[in-house]
């Protein structure tokens, strides 16, 4: 528990050993310790409390103590709090680029335990030390010169993982694209027997074989469907648009038709209120594929008894298309994941129809692709509003 008037220390150190021994020797004498294992940690303490003194050891991994002490001394806070810094490199020059990092003095290792007590407390009490300006000015000198080699150093290694990670997504979408393709070849053949049979073509079939032939149908249709939609997916990436006037309207009534079993399997009632737009230029079936995947996840994230209310109208931007839903909702701490490509969103409502996670990602990138915007509200337990707007040519 935190004392009244016991000072705080903050003490950012990555050797357990040494995190032990200081906390020990200076609780021991009223100091409240606070420890940090690397800068970056170090920082956030800082901000979160207003400790009487920071010591910081130079040697720490990742940020190291220059730039720790450099940063920690820019927030406002800590502008005249002592920063002392703790090594055990006694090379010339060390104490001078301590000092030149932010730090008001320099503490040797190993550390004396029957000093340091007295040590922390002179600064605590306003000791500091400081350079002659002319020597201030070299030192400085030199250590952004380090900073800024260290930056690009950083920089180059941040552009080789992007480009590694570019190639690696490349690759992983040139798979995806294969493996589709491979596995809808067959799958079309199971579709048309399954077609022949369901129609009487190949002999009728009792009570037992219809039933399995719905099933069997059905789930090869929904795999035909997540099949089709990591091909569009790339396709849609790689590929221009290709535009033509067509009426948003008609697309968005034609969509709800197709999906009216999938909402009468669900029990999910469809309402709509399509105002007639004016003829808009973008690629229809593209903006036809992304209004079937919002309508689709509307009724599949609704349950029984619920509503989906489809409604488009011309705007001042574009057309605007809303589908609201009565369904399960989405948890606020989600927000835009939703968007990425392959996220799910667990729950147990989804039925059978979990998909592979690639619907809204294809939708966000066929709206933008057509100087549009797509967002969402939603609260759980009440329902989900997925509002686009297609933006003008």
């Amino acid at each position: 528990m935190h004392m009244p008037n016991q000072p705080t220390i903050l003490y950012i150190e990555d050797n357990a050993d040494n995190q032990r021994l200081v906390s020990r020797v200076l609780e021991a004498r009223g100091f409240r310790i606070l420890i940090a294992d690397d800068g970056p940690r170090g920082i956030d303490l800082a901000e979160q409390s207003m400790p009487e003194l920071v010591l910081v050891d130079m040697n720490i991994p990742s940020l190291d103590g220059y730039e720790t002490a450099t940063r920690l001394r820019s927030m406002p806070h800590l502008r005249t709090t002592p920063i002392v810094a703790l090594t055990a490199d006694v090379q010339p020059g060390t104490r001078e680029r301590t000092l030149a990092a932010g730090c008001d003095g320099y503490i040797s290792k190993p550390i004396d335990p029957r000093q340091l007590p007295q040590q922390v407390q002179e600064f605590i009490d306003g000791k500091r030390e400081a350079l002659p300006e002319p020597q201030e000015t070299a030192v400085l000198r030199e250590y952004t010169r380090k900073l800024v080699y260290r930056l690009e150093a950083q920089v180059e290694e941040v552009r080789s993982a992007n480009q590694q990670l570019q190639e690696v997504d490349k690759l992983k979408s040139q798979f995806i694209a294969m493996v589709s393709h491979e596995l809808r070849t067959p799958l079309t053949s199971i579709l048309g027997y399954v077609e022949l049979f369901e129609r009487g073509t190949l002999g009728e079939l009792g009570t037992a074989q219809q039933e399995a032939m719905e099933v069997l149908g059905r789930n090869a249709r929904q795999l035909a469907d997540q099949l089709n939609s990591l091909i569009y997916l790339q396709e849609v990436r790689a590929s221009q648009l290709k535009r033509a006037p067509f009426l948003v309207h008609e697309v968005l009534r034609r969509v709800l038709g197709d999906l009216q079993h999938r909402a009468d399997e669900a029990g999910v009632i469809i309402r709509a209120q399509l105002q007639p737009t004016a003829l808009y230029n973008g690629d229809a079936l593209s903006i036809e594929h992304a209004l079937r995947q919002i309508v689709d996840n509307a009724i599949k994230f609704t349950p029984a008894g619920g509503q989906v209310l489809a409604a488009v109208q011309d705007d001042p931007r574009g057309v605007l298309v809303r589908v609201r839903d009565t369904g399960i909702g989405i948890p606020p701490e989600i927000g835009d994941k939703i968007f990425q490509p392959f996220y799910q969103v667990d729950s147990s409502l989804a039925r059978t129809r979990s998909g592979v996670g690639v619907g809204l990602a294809l939708v966000k990138h066929i709206i933008e692709a057509h100087s549009g915007e797509v967002s969402v509200r939603s609260e759980p337990g009440k329902g989900t509003l997925v509002s686009v707007v297609l933006g003008k040519a």
